[in-house]
């Protein structure tokens, strides 16, 4: 007799008996301890080499540029994360590459450099950044930390997850130098992360909606820390218990197809961490908790690879970069493609790996785990076949996002809604490159400060605006944010010559743009080698249409339209007036994505009507 075994439909369900009695306290490492020499002589001469430079230049910024009152307090003044969050992440990344340094040298100068940054670290009045210092109680944010109390953010349980990785590795040789070091490290990661976990209920749980990329982020980590500290099998139980109910709730924001509303650049904080935590719970159950079989997951390790534009671009609608993230790890990409049984993601993570070497000076601290796991896998990307999984076209009905391509053009078009996490209000959105190189632009978000998360604030940053997306004016007016603002009746329909998606966007807007009806067609011609925005609309009375087109190269004029880089970007100069601004920018983020400026073409409709009618064609120049 066969005896069919349905598969979980929940990671809590995927918790079994037989998994909750593998759990074994304290016995999970991130890697061999630096100790075992022969586990860290496989590193390769180059990742070797690149570590130690980092290393020595962490080491001595860190010497430099450390927390202070002052630098907390600059944030608490004005709103400026910059000052504080820059010298806290010296002093972390101290710590992650001091510890890999010891790991690929054993030499003693950084058992040294590491336990002094390991030190100063527990000496920290907080872990929490900030801009993230509200206690959950109440919301209130004290000017200056409370002592003795922390608030379990993204730093908190990233700096707490981070010592206690270090700690499997490390913690033995620096009992050495420093008896007594591990004691204060499981202390300070118990009171300020597992204590809080325990004890208190935070907005990221998502106890009243699905949460965001927070949930995920966090639980990883505390799950480390768990993992390396809590001694009482019962309380580990415990523990594991309340994280897969708050991923749960995270999976429930998932459409079926996988796709991330928060974009492409958070997804490497928001399914990778998933990965990560997904991974640590199979770790610490000898295999018996298996996540990845439960719905969307598979679907969600595709995402990243279906929003590259190219080797070094990606789609990048809500608060995403247009290049590749600092945070983006193509060994984890590739591991993720494996557990899942997904051999394109796999093949695809190789052909970036081989593109991409290991990253030391991004964000090290908090990736740390799959940092490390890379550094101990050596020429991973040459274990099998490699070669680009983008796709010809996909649409994403969870997130109305299509993206399409020719063997010139990428086009990407979406309807969606005003109200996604990181929102930018931009529905029936356009991003156009050629040969990999933009043509018409998202210009995605610059360095966050306070009013970056602000609802009172946050729409009036010219990034987050309709105004400066490729987006529809009408009568001059902007959309709104808020799930009321939204894309309706968006259709997707790819038939190999040609690939469209059409949009109605009336209800973007609020009643006073005086529209009836506003419909957008993005197409690509693979063909005629072409891309289209055809809108058209239709007011209660006489109005005039507004369009927006976003460029990164100076648009040049020509006859009927624009030069923009190799593209001519065709407009109609007879019913609008057309002109260029130019934008100067300043933000330390946006140069480093745009250079020294962005364009914005407005196309002005001459004479108010009640219909109207507009084809922005786009051809190689």
């Amino acid at each position: 007799m066969t005896v069919t075994v349905d598969a979980p439909t929940s990671f809590t369900d995927a918790f079994s008996p037989d998994a909750r009695r593998a759990l074994r306290p304290r016995t999970w490492r991130a890697a061999p301890p630096v100790t075992d020499r022969a586990a860290w002589a496989t590193v390769t001469d180059a990742d070797r080499e690149a570590l130690l430079a980092i290393a020595a230049e962490r080491r001595d910024q860190s010497r430099v540029e450390y927390p202070t009152l002052a630098r907390w307090a600059t944030y608490s003044r004005d709103g400026n994360r910059r000052p504080y969050e820059r010298s806290l992440h010296n002093l972390m990344e101290c710590a992650a590459s001091a510890a890999m340094a010891l790991g690929v040298t054993d030499d003693p100068q950084w058992a040294a450099t590491l336990g002094d940054a390991v030190w100063h670290l527990c000496e920290l009045s907080a872990w929490c950044l900030p801009s993230h210092y509200a206690l959950p109680e109440d919301g209130s944010r004290p000017f200056l930390p409370i002592p003795g109390r922390d608030v379990l953010d993204l730093n908190d349980a990233s700096l707490g997850g981070m010592l206690a990785a270090i700690d499997t590795i490390a913690g033995e040789r620096l009992e050495q130098d420093f008896p007594g070091i591990r004691a204060r490290v499981h202390h300070e990661i118990r009171r300020r992360v597992l204590d809080p976990w325990e004890q208190e209920e935070y907005f990221w749980h998502g106890v009243d909606a699905p949460p965001n990329n927070w949930a995920p982020w966090i639980v990883s980590n505390v799950l480390v820390c768990a993992a390396v500290v809590e001694p009482d099998a019962d309380r580990l139980a415990a523990t594991v218990d309340r994280a897969l109910v708050i991923l749960d709730r995270f999976r429930a924001g998932y459409d079926a197809d996988g796709s991330c509303d928060e974009g492409a650049t958070y997804w490497w904080w928001a399914g990778a961490t998933l990965f990560e935590a997904l991974d640590l719970l199979a770790e610490i159950t000898d295999g018996r908790h298996d996540g990845f079989t439960v719905p969307p997951v598979a679907a969600m390790a595709r995402f990243p690879m279906a929003m590259q534009i190219g080797p070094e671009s990606q789609v990048n609608y809500s608060d995403g970069s247009p290049v590749l993230p600092e945070n983006a790890n193509w060994h984890l990409l590739a591991r993720f493609g494996a557990r899942v049984g997904d051999d394109q993601v796999v093949q695809h993570a190789r052909w970036m790996g081989r593109l991409h070497p290991l990253r030391f000076d991004g964000q090290l601290a908090p990736l740390f785990r799959r940092t490390l796991t890379e550094l101990r896998a050596p020429r991973w990307q040459d274990d099998g076949p490699a070669a680009p999984g983008m796709p010809p076209s996909l649409w994403l009905p969870g997130t109305e996002v299509a993206v399409a391509r020719s063997d010139a053009f990428f086009l990407s078009a979406k309807g969606g809604h005003n109200d996604v996490s990181h929102n930018h209000n931009d529905a029936g959105s356009v991003i156009v490159s050629l040969d990999d190189q933009p043509v018409l632009i998202d210009a995605g978000v610059g360095v966050y400060r306070r009013d970056t998360f602000m609802p009172d604030t946050r729409y009036g940053i010219w990034t987050m605006r309709s105004s400066w997306h490729n987006v529809p004016l009408p009568n001059g007016v902007e959309q709104r944010e808020g799930r009321s603002f939204t894309a309706t009746n968006t259709s997707f329909h790819d038939a190999g010559g040609t690939v469209r998606l059409t949009t109605e966007l009336t209800d973007a807007y609020p009643a006073d743009a005086g529209l009836l009806r506003a419909e957008r067609v993005a197409e690509l011609d693979r063909e005629a080698e072409a891309v289209e925005v055809r809108d058209t609309w239709r007011f209660a009375e006489p109005g005039t249409m507004t369009l927006v087109f976003l460029t990164r190269d100076e648009p040049l004029p020509v006859d009927g339209g624009f030069r923009v880089g190799a593209a001519l970007l065709r407009v109609d100069e007879e019913r609008f007036d057309v002109r260029v601004e130019r934008r100067d920018l300043d933000d330390e983020k946006l140069l480093d994505a745009w250079g020294p400026a962005v364009h914005r073409i407005l196309l002005v409709e001459r004479t108010p009507a009640t219909t109207g009618t507009h084809v922005a064609r786009i051809t190689r120049a």
